[in-house]
């Protein structure tokens, strides 16, 4: 399969520059000709909810992509908490959605949304790196560096891709644990405004309707339901039909007109979301 041209985007909580640029250096030495895009997620440790990020910005890309073949590799991969029980991180594995080509890391919720709107199961082929180093027709010490490195994400990832895109016969085990993602605030843009990985039908979205979220099991707001953004009057705060999504599935943003709803509401990155039942109806 020819794969020089095909459009590349790379999602990952290694997001400093020196790492953009080493990550965008190797993936267009496998992948001559392409064009690269780079997303930065965040990476608090403390949070520990950069898969949601990068789950929504992974759904985004693939809409953005409208239909045609495109690579997508992702990698949001700590080594603390839950992570201990990968012996050096979340494995990473392939999956098609499409015409997309998406080599992500497994665990968490990256892969998540995406397993949600396409409405099926997804089944991953997982690569362990031991397992597939020798197969990759590199030296000795380059493939005992990739077993070792901390920086798989570099010296793995971009290499698994080329060579399984080229036709390449690498040994996998299919891997089906991808779990649902509760309802949640993933990311807060440029603009301040939320966006939920929330659709209509979650909150019962209706126009001139409130609904009763509580964020992060401490605060709870009341908010109304307005078609476009232009629609919310002045300083007032609402639930809106967002961009982020794919095809006729799209997610709900919290929006303030004239500020960032971010700073009023107080609530600055991913987080969790409950639907409280409307008492005042």
């Amino acid at each position: 399969m020819e794969t020089t041209h095909l459009p590349i985007t790379y999602i990952t909580d290694c997001r400093d520059d020196n790492t953009q640029g080493r990550l965008e250096a190797r993936v267009a030495t496998y992948f001559p000709g392409s064009n690269i895009v780079f997303i930065g997620v965040n990476s608090n440790l403390e949070s520990g909810s950069a898969d949601m990020e990068a789950a929504i910005n992974l759904v985004d890309i693939i809409d953005a992509y409208d239909g045609h073949p495109g690579i997508i590799l992702a990698n949001v991969a700590p080594r603390h908490g839950k992570a201990k029980q990968w012996p050096n991180g979340t494995p990473f594995g392939w999956v098609k959605v499409g015409n997309i080509d998406i080599f992500s890391t497994v665990d968490g919720y990256v892969l998540s949304l995406v397993q949600r709107l396409t409405k099926k199961k997804l089944t991953v082929k997982v690569y362990d790196i031991p397992s597939v180093v020798p197969h990759m027709e590199l030296d000795k010490k380059t493939q005992e560096r990739i077993i070792k490195t901390q920086f798989r994400s570099l010296d793995y990832l971009p290499r698994l891709a080329a060579a399984l895109m080229a036709g390449k016969e690498l040994p996998y085990e299919n891997f089906r644990g991808i779990p649902e993602m509760p309802k949640a605030i993933c990311w807060v843009d440029s603009f301040g405004n939320l966006k939920t990985n929330m659709l209509p039908e979650d909150v019962g979205f209706k126009v001139g309707k409130k609904a009763v979220i509580r964020v992060s099991k401490n605060k709870q707001f009341r908010l109304a339901c307005y078609a476009r953004l232009k629609d919310i009057p002045d300083n007032e705060i609402g639930f809106v039909v967002g961009s982020s999504g794919m095809g006729d599935n799209r997610f709900l943003e919290i929006m303030l007109q004239g500020k960032p709803a971010n700073v009023v509401l107080g609530v600055n990155g991913p987080t969790t979301v409950e639907v409280v039942p409307d008492k005042t109806k």
